[in-house]
């Protein structure tokens, strides 16, 4: 009984002192019930619901800053065997001509500041070279990306999405919506011009990292011939 005695003396100097119902019962162990039973007839003041909100807060703060050191520190971690894993690939793919060719073109035409892997140009050959690069080179295959074409509004009736579609083999519900962009011009200046496609691979940030490390790779190799 004395101990019980003491519990509850013990459970209302931790509640005036700002502690919340779950801290207190770290430091006396007993049940949620008999704390809130011991509680309920010493409400807090002003100055007390004060200082428990404070150290919520600074609780909630420090949870949130340990959260983030986590996700941080498994981010690099993460981070870090892709890049192994790239040096590891690019020694394996170093003497396939492809491989280069590949790295080459997404340096000069691929997304740098989205994270993820994005390609665009109006070059239907070019196109298709990197979808055999990817195809070749990564887990992706050509009907698992996803394609968007940018055009200017005066060729939308020539419906090019189609003719992209037929010419990479890749079906057209795999196309997003068409970006028409702005002009002043009301006639087709250029005949050959079918607009630019972008391919975009789905949740590719690991591959935009790796292939980051490929064309460092592939610089100090070059540097080194």
């Amino acid at each position: 009984m004395k101990a019980l005695v003491h519990e509850k003396e013990r459970a209302i100097e931790l509640r005036k002192k700002g502690y919340s119902y779950k801290d207190i019962m770290k430091e006396v162990k007993v049940a949620k019930s008999s704390i809130s039973s011991w509680l309920k007839d010493f409400p807090l003041t002003t100055d007390e619901k004060r200082y428990l909100r404070k150290r919520l807060d600074s609780n909630i703060s420090r949870g949130r800053i340990k959260a983030a050191t986590s996700n941080h520190e498994n981010k690099l971690k993460r981070d870090k065997k892709i890049i192994s894993e790239a040096h590891k690939e690019f020694q394996e793919y170093v003497r396939d001509p492809l491989f280069h060719t590949g790295i080459a073109l997404y340096w000069g035409e691929g997304a740098k500041r989205s994270n993820a892997f994005q390609f665009t140009n109006s070059d239907i050959d070019m196109v298709n070279v990197m979808l055999l690069w990817i195809e070749r080179f990564t887990e992706y295959k050509r009907e698992d990306l996803g394609y968007r074409l940018y055009i200017h509004k005066p060729y939308a009736h020539f419906e090019y999405e189609k003719v992209w579609a037929k010419r990479l083999g890749v079906p057209l519900t795999q196309f997003k919506k068409t970006i028409f962009k702005p002009t002043n011009l009301g006639y087709k200046k250029r005949p050959s011009y079918e607009g630019c496609l972008r391919l975009e691979v789905p949740r590719s940030t690991s591959l935009f990292l790796k292939i980051s490390g490929w064309t460092k790779l592939l610089i100090e190799y070059h540097s080194k011939s």
